[in-house]
């Protein structure tokens, strides 16, 4: 079944029950990372759970830092393989080993040197700060396996090899569940070694993981004059992820610190109750996952019903199977702490704070899925925004003041941060409903007809036009495709995209209007917006193997890069010139003209940038640079007598 017949037309509910499985066990196998280890310690030693609650954050940053970097190499991956190049997708490839490498020597050494600081600064408790000094130095010094495993998972990923990944995930887990109990208690003549066990146990589990993916994820290192410009590209498109996925190691460090005024079984109680979340936020984070190309896709089609039907069927999912989370942590709280402690402190702690946890269940499913959303239709800002908001701006300082008044207050921070995060959702969505491009109907460029089609050439010269904004690189291409007797295509470019992909004409078209001023390469990554740019690239080169033509932007000298017949041309013009045209053309007042130009040009600039890696306008790209000041059929000439003489 192709893209358009799953995510645009098949049924949402059987679309995310189809989607929906196999993530749910790729995450259900890693939340085994994160509870195995406690089920035995706290059956160990009570200082013992409080330390793996203290050691969490770090682990969750190590996390962010190795699978943010991952998705940065992933992104760019998936959008050269799509391109057809492979040579270059492996290049990134390569560079993620030495980058996984240095990434783990660094966090290492830093961990090493400041784990007796930090377990001070986390507990008063001198069992508890050797456990986590203990604990902690294991699972960080020795994290190889985790940034291997993250970057070679996420290689593989790109290159759509999810099974062996999964074989991955399933084997590392496997052997940190048959270790835990042979090392932390000594059985089967292994010797006891209590929470160093539990560490060696994870640390042996993300190794085997990442032999595993090694055979097909490694990737040879590409020379080193790449290195430099592939790492910024990875970490523009890596830093997003890195930063948001940080945000919540902060929030509950923070709240580790807030709890920790009170005692180390407060913090032992929050921590179980991560233990505890992983499970029940499986089905809501699957539901995370599956709604992205969902949405992407019917928002790049302009099919706004789906988008809105898959936000309602994904929020009544959610709604649902939280209900069930909501219900076992208030009504049968006490159970699910005993399954990791007897400590009968923290139980009575945690026995009022799951309560109140499972009341904030309901309003966590519209926090979490509204952030989602707004990342699939390309509004990267809003899911920062709703992201920042919830885990920087509300959970730490909400929980600061609630702990002023008891330490049965300071569990009141998860339902009102829940609430607030999804009715600032709710109107950034009642926004979005009101935008121009959701409120009107799908559209067609006019004048292109139900259904374009190629236009009848023969075999010869393609000339691309790459040019500045208000520079009349439009206008002189169209000219020498007149004077050359050859297809021009433009808006019939897009219009042909759209029809052949089922997107929508004034998405395809508006890419770089929308692009934000920041978080560009962010915007670029999204799935709505990589649908459109794959659906220009396969038009492109059908418009080239169709015959001699003109094609007007899109980095369409990039895209025809193995076509030998292509004449690469880039105009310009001074920016006097540019304003004034663009005043006597659209009625722009100055103001206006000169920030549509550095808006255009930055935006043009920025994509042209993340298709081919190269410098927008450089004239290393292209064999003619023209100044289109010194006249527009000047300009024509020159274009028309270089083909003639070169062609």
């Amino acid at each position: 079944m192709d893209t358009l017949e799953l995510y645009g037309k098949e049924k949402i509910s059987r679309i995310l029950l189809k989607l929906a499985p196999p993530v749910m066990l790729a995450q259900l196998i890693q939340a085994l990372y994160n509870i195995i280890d406690s089920l035995f310690v706290g059956r160990f030693s009570d200082s013992g759970l409080t330390a793996l609650s203290i050691i969490y954050p770090l682990q969750l940053l190590m996390i962010a830092l190795a699978v943010g970097t991952g998705v940065g190499i992933n992104t760019v991956m998936a959008a050269k393989l799509g391109e057809g190049s492979e040579k270059e997708a492996n290049e990134y490839a390569g560079v993620g080993t030495p980058l996984a490498a240095v990434l783990w020597i660094l966090f290492a050494a830093v961990s090493w040197f400041l784990m007796p600081l930090y377990a001070r600064i986390s507990t008063s408790s001198d069992a508890v700060i050797q456990d986590v000094v203990t604990y902690g130095r294991i699972v960080c010094v020795f994290s190889f396996g985790l940034f291997f495993e993250s970057i070679w998972t996420k290689v593989l990923q790109a290159e759509g090899d999810m099974k062996t990944p999964m074989a991955a995930q399933i084997s590392g887990a496997a052997v940190n569940i048959v270790l835990d109990p042979l090392l932390i208690f000594g059985l089967l003549g292994f010797p006891r070694i209590g929470i160093a066990g539990a560490a060696a146990a994870t640390v042996a589990g993300q190794t085997v993981a990442a032999l595993i993916v090694m055979k097909k994820g490694f990737r040879p290192s590409p020379g080193r004059a790449v290195y430099p410009g592939h790492i910024a590209k990875i970490y523009r498109l890596g830093i997003p992820n890195i930063l948001m996925q940080s945000a919540y190691t902060f929030y509950i460090l923070g709240l580790n610190l807030i709890l920790a005024g009170f005692s180390d079984e407060a913090v032992t109680a929050l921590g179980l109750y991560y233990k505890w979340q992983t499970f029940f936020f499986i089905p809501l984070g699957a539901m995370q996952t599956c709604i992205v190309p969902v949405v992407s896709f019917n928002y790049a089609a302009r099919n706004i019903d789906r988008c809105r039907q898959t936000m309602k069927a994904s929020i009544g999912f959610g709604l649902a199977l939280m209900a069930v989370g909501s219900l076992c942590f208030i009504l049968i709280p006490r159970q699910l702490l005993r399954a990791f402690t007897a400590d009968a402190l923290v139980i009575a702690i945690g026995c009022v704070g799951f309560r109140f946890i499972g009341s904030s269940f309901l309003p966590m499913v519209t926090s979490l899925i509204f952030p989602v959303f707004f990342q699939a239709v390309g509004s990267s800002l809003k899911s920062s925004a709703l992201t920042v908001l919830r885990t920087v701006v509300l959970f730490v300082p909400l929980g600061f003041l609630f702990s002023r008044f008891g330490l049965n207050w300071f569990w009141l921070t998860f339902p009102v941060t829940e609430v607030i995060t999804s009715a600032v959702g709710f109107v950034f969505y009642h926004r979005f409903l009101e935008a121009d491009y959701v409120r009107n109907k799908k559209s067609e460029l006019p004048d292109l007809g139900a259904a374009p089609a190629l236009q009848p050439s023969r075999p010869g010269v393609i000339i691309t036009i790459a040019r500045q904004h208000g520079s009349a690189g439009k206008q002189i291409g169209k000219l020498a495709a007149q004077r050359l007797h050859i297809p021009f295509y433009y808006k019939e470019m897009i219009a042909l995209a759209a029809h052949e992909s089922g997107l929508d004409a004034e998405f395809i078209s508006d890419i770089h209007k929308n692009s934000p001023d920041v978080l560009r390469d962010l915007y670029l990554s999204t799935g709505a917006v990589r649908y459109a740019m794959d659906a220009q690239r396969e038009i492109i080169r059908k418009i080239a193997d169709n015959g001699s033509c003109v094609i007007v932007g899109r980095a369409a000298d990039y895209v025809l890069r193995d076509y030998d017949n292509v004449v690469r041309v880039f105009i310009h013009a001074p920016k006097d010139y540019r304003i004034r045209r663009l005043m006597e053309i659209y009625g722009d007042s100055t103001g206006e003209a000169k920030q549509n130009i550095r808006r255009s040009d930055k935006a043009r600039s920025t994509y042209y940038h993340y298709i081919s890696g190269k410098r927008w306008g450089d004239g290393k790209n292209y064999q003619l640079v023209l100044d289109s000041s010194v006249g527009i059929d000047q300009a024509v000439d020159m274009i028309v007598n270089y083909v003639k003489k070169h062609c």
